[in-house]
């Protein structure tokens, strides 16, 4: 099986259609000045290509949150975490329809939302898929705070 992902601002599966809303995200900015926890609003979606001799079987999407050393990331005392990480599963089982022929893949859409998810300290991260045990896909991205800027000159002047 192989995987199309993306991370976005937003996605949802509807019957058998994907959508998706600002995506391609690799960066997700904070204004210079901010302090942990830095809130994540983002979305990961993608497709599953199940070729035709996977289908008639349970198969299990995992997708786990981490940081760049592979760690799950902190979040604020109190907010607990499981032993599993921040993420979740997705089980599917794709049948044969009859109008289908022989050897065609068939596509499932899926989408998770981080929404809300206070990270306690910016850098580096990846969202790591896993399909039936074995990793399959890593999209990374970064928690990037804005660097304080000075100006010099007229435009720094009140009134000029």
């Amino acid at each position: 099986m192989e995987l199309d992902v993306l991370l976005c601002d937003y996605a949802q599966v509807a019957g058998e259609k994907l959508f998706v809303s600002g995506a391609n995200i690799d960066r997700i900015r904070f204004e210079a000045g901010t302090g942990g926890p830095y809130v994540i609003n983002a979305s990961v979606a993608g497709l599953v290509h199940v070729p035709w001799m996977s289908t008639n079987a349970e198969h299990v999407l995992t997708i786990k949150l981490v940081t760049e050393d592979g760690k799950t990331p902190e979040l604020p005392s109190g907010m607990e975490v499981s032993d599993q990480g921040i993420g979740g599963e997705i089980r599917f089982n794709v049948g044969r329809p009859p109008q289908l022929t022989g050897g065609e893949e068939q596509n499932v859409p899926f989408a998770f939302n981080f929404q809300n998810l206070p990270l306690m300290q910016s850098g580096r991260f990846s969202v790591v898929f896993s399909l039936d045990g074995a990793e399959a896909r890593r999209v990374p991205f970064t928690v990037h705070v804005e660097p304080k800027r000075k100006s010099f000159g007229p435009a720094s002047i009140p009134g000029v």
